[in-house]
C-alpha cells in the first residue's frame, strides 16, 4: 500500500468551526441518533439497519485519498461514508483482514485514525461509529450460523420451522399454494461406508449446490436431514413444480458425465412433490412429500440402500 509522508487531517466542520467549540450541539445530535439506534434495537431482529452514520457536520474523512490508497488496495475507495477500519476485508501488506480490518498492527495504529484523537467529540463519534460497524458484522455471522447449515451453507430445519411459519400465515391470507419437494441422495449410506464421511460430505456440499443453481429466487432450499433436502416453493403446485424435477435429474447426470469420484459413485437424487393449501395439515403435507420420494427411490432397479 503506497502511504504518502506529514500527513495532516483537518478536523474541521463543513461550514469550518471548529468542531470543540460546538461539541455540545454534536453531542446532541449524536445522542438523539444513539437513542434512535437504541430504540430501533429493542424492537427488531436486525438492529444494524437504523444506524446511518449520519453527517454532524464533520468533514468526511477520505483516508484512501490522504494514505494515497489504490482500487485494489481498498474496499473504500472513492466512499466517503465508509473509511477502510469500519470494513472487513481491507488488504493492507497483501492480506485480507478479517473482522475488525487491520493496518500496521490495527487500525488503532493508523496515523489516520489516530488524529481524530485531537478533537474528544470526533473521536467519541468514530469510536461508536467502528463498535456498532464491528457488531453489526458480527451480528450477521451469528445469524448466519443460527440459521444455515455450517456443512453445506443452504438453510437448516430450525430456520425452516420459522421461516414455514410466518409463510403459511401469508399463504392463508392470500389464498396461495406452497409445494414441497423432498429430495434424497440414493445410495448415500454405502458411499459413506465405503469412503468415509470426508467423501460423503463432499457430495452433500455438490448436491446442496446444483439444487440451488436450478430453483428459483423465492424458493427456498433446506437441509432437512442427513442426506434430505427440502424445497419450499411459494405460489406453486406440484404440476407446475415438475419442470423443477426435470432440472434436478438433468443437472445430476451432467454432475456424473464430469466427475468420476470415489469409484464411479453415481449421483441420484429421489424426489416427491405434495402441495398445501389452505384446510391442509402442514406437516401431514411435509410427509406426503416424504412418501412420494420414497415410492420413487424403491421404484428405482437395483437400489438396496436408502
Amino acid at each position: 500500500m503506497k502511504q504518502k509522508t506529514g500527513i495532516r487531517l483537518h478536523t474541521e466542520t463543513a461550514g469550518g468551526a471548529n468542531e470543540t467549540g460546538i461539541s455540545v450541539d454534536i453531542l446532541t445530535k449524536i445522542n438523539k441518533e444513539l437513542r434512535a439506534f437504541l430504540e430501533h434495537s429493542l424492537t427488531t431482529e436486525s438492529f444494524w439497519e437504523k444506524w446511518t452514520a449520519v453527517d454532524f457536520g464533520f468533514r468526511k474523512i477520505t483516508c484512501w485519498k490522504i494514505k494515497n490508497c489504490e482500487r485494489n488496495d481498498c474496499p473504500s475507495f472513492q466512499d466517503a461514508d465508509c473509511r477502510c477500519w469500519l470494513r472487513a476485508g481491507t488488504l493492507c501488506g497483501g492480506d485480507i483482514q478479517g473482522d475488525f480490518a487491520k493496518k500496521y498492527r490495527s487500525c488503532f495504529e493508523c496515523d489516520v485514525l489516530k488524529m481524530l484523537d485531537a478533537d474528544p467529540v470526533r473521536s467519541l463519534y468514530e469510536n461508536i461509529n467502528i463498535l456498532i460497524h464491528h457488531l453489526g458484522k458480527r451480528d450477521e455471522k451469528i445469524m448466519s450460523m443460527a440459521i444455515r447449515d455450517q456443512l453445506t451453507g443452504v438453510y437448516n430445519r430450525t430456520y425452516f420451522n420459522e421461516y414455514i411459519e410466518k409463510m403459511i400465515a401469508y399463504s392463508n391470507r392470500y389464498g396461495e399454494y406452497i409445494s414441497f419437494i423432498m429430495i434424497d441422495l440414493d445410495g448415500f449410506k454405502p458411499l459413506n461406508d465405503k469412503h468415509g464421511h470426508q467423501a460423503g460430505d463432499a457430495v452433500l456440499v455438490e448436491t446442496a449446490r446444483i439444487i440451488q443453481a436450478n430453483i428459483r429466487n423465492s424458493d427456498m432450499l433446506f437441509r432437512y436431514g442427513g442426506d434430505e433436502f427440502l424445497i419450499v416453493l411459494p405460489h406453486s403446485d406440484c404440476e407446475k413444480v415438475e419442470a423443477v424435477k426435470i432440472r434436478l435429474q438433468d443437472a445430476a447426470e451432467e454432475w456424473n458425465n464430469n466427475n468420476a469420484l470415489y469409484d464411479h459413485f453415481t449421483l441420484s437424487l429421489s424426489i416427491g412433490c405434495a402441495t398445501w393449501q389452505q384446510g391442509s395439515d402442514l406437516f401431514l403435507k411435509i410427509k406426503e412429500a416424504d412418501n412420494m420420494m420414497y415410492i420413487e427411490k424403491r421404484q428405482k432397479t437395483g437400489l438396496q440402500e436408502r
